[in-house]
């Protein structure tokens, strides 16, 4: 070919040994699969280093707002295949779309989160549902459809405060009379709980307790309600602890409260009431693997149980906080009881050791309340209770 002797041949830009000249249709480059092994290490480990960066409060504040999450999936009846663990597992975000995101907005509201919050849960989720794009588990077009979902604007939210139906309490005030004073005080404050948990009599709390089946998942699900009801154990605190931490010698039980960290209620122990003391012995010392003590979970998981009676047996994993919510929430259905919580069993103790006697103080150690008045408003509630019966 003839060319200027001032011009460089065309083909010369090009050197022979250039791979790309001559790729096969349909071949992949070393290049190209490096960078693809490259995206899936950087996937892994995408969510631990954006939690690395985060203050511990807000990591905190995540995870809790993750947890919501995965209980309004569990709400809407979809089986977590991939674990419920959306703050630091990818693959846990694989099939979340925007419709899911949509409607958990409108499942905030409905439950009768304020604005504040819906708006607040709303961004960790979009915040971390970005990041599983980056991981490859969301899809980039259902990423940006996911963006899109949109907060309350103040009148926008209050708009929407006109047209729901309260579901929570603006403000509560109870009386008290301080030790060493001779008049009640009146106590005001903000109330932040819902105003309309699921209420338990002591004939619906002795039926959850009971032993369900002859299976090792009926004497587990015992034991959990008798943790939760007769000890009010939070969910989380009863999905941390260990077969250890029950000393069954000497009736008793020791635990750790991750809320209340750094407290002087951050580790506490319980006394087992003869029901908790019963079903722990048969649980403990019959059914649970002897190659997991002593410091393997005490809730464990459980296979399925089958209608015929077969299944139901223990597996080596704990169960988790969101699990031991659903479970809960499920043992309540079989009595009739609407969205039953950990959270409605720990409100029962409480309202039954207040019945009993019980001063605020040794609610607060009970409890491991950090507020006093929170303890108050179990006594104060009692007292009215009862000066209405005449």
């Amino acid at each position: 070919m003839a060319t200027d002797d001032n011009q460089t041949p065309k083909d010369a830009l090009v050197p022979l040994n250039n791979p790309g000249r001559a790729l096969p249709p349909g071949r992949v480059t070393p290049l190209e699969t490096a960078g693809q092994l490259a995206n899936e290490m950087a996937g892994r480990t995408l969510f631990q280093r954006y939690l690395s960066e985060k203050a511990p409060n807000t990591v905190k504040r995540h995870a809790r707002d993750l947890e919501l999450f995965a209980e309004y999936l569990l709400d809407l009846g979809i089986p977590l295949e991939s674990g419920a663990d959306f703050q630091t597992n990818p693959a846990a975000w694989r099939g979340v779309s925007w419709g899911i995101v949509e409607g958990y907005v409108h499942w905030l509201l409905r439950e009768g989160y304020a604005i504040a919050s819906v708006n607040a849960r709303l961004s960790t989720v979009r915040t971390y549902a970005q990041l599983a794009v980056k991981a490859g588990t969301i899809e980039r077009q259902e990423g940006l459809l996911i963006q899109s979902v949109k907060g309350f604007s103040r009148q926008g939210g209050l708009n929407v405060d006109e047209q729901r139906a309260q579901t929570r309490i603006d403000s509560v005030a109870y009386a008290y009379k301080p030790a060493g004073r001779r008049r009640r005080v009146v106590v005001e404050r903000q109330s932040t709980k819902k105003a309309r948990p699921t209420l338990l009599d002591e004939a619906t709390a002795a039926a959850l307790k009971q032993v369900r089946s002859e299976s090792p998942q009926g004497y587990r699900d015992a034991l959990l309600m008798c943790l939760l009801l007769d000890h009010g154990l939070r969910a989380s605190e009863a999905a941390l602890l260990k077969a250890s931490d029950v000393d069954l010698a000497s009736g008793r039980l020791r635990f750790y409260r991750p809320k209340v960290k750094g407290t002087e209620h951050e580790w506490t122990t319980h006394a087992l009431t003869p029901d908790t003391l019963a079903v722990a012995t048969l649980f403990i010392s019959h059914l649970y693997p002897p190659s997991l003590r002593p410091n393997g979970p005490l809730i464990l998981g459980t296979t399925r149980l089958l209608k015929d009676g077969r299944g139901g047996q223990l597996r080596p994993e704990g169960l988790s906080r969101i699990r031991i919510s659903e479970r809960v929430a499920w043992l309540g259905k079989q009595l009739g009881l609407e969205k039953l919580s950990a959270h409605d069993c720990r409100h029962y103790c409480a309202t039954q050791m207040a019945r009993l006697g019980y001063g605020v103080d040794e609610l607060l150690a009970w409890f491991g309340w950090t507020s006093a008045q929170t303890a108050m408003r179990y006594v104060a509630s009692t007292e009215v209770q009862e000066r209405d019966k005449g």
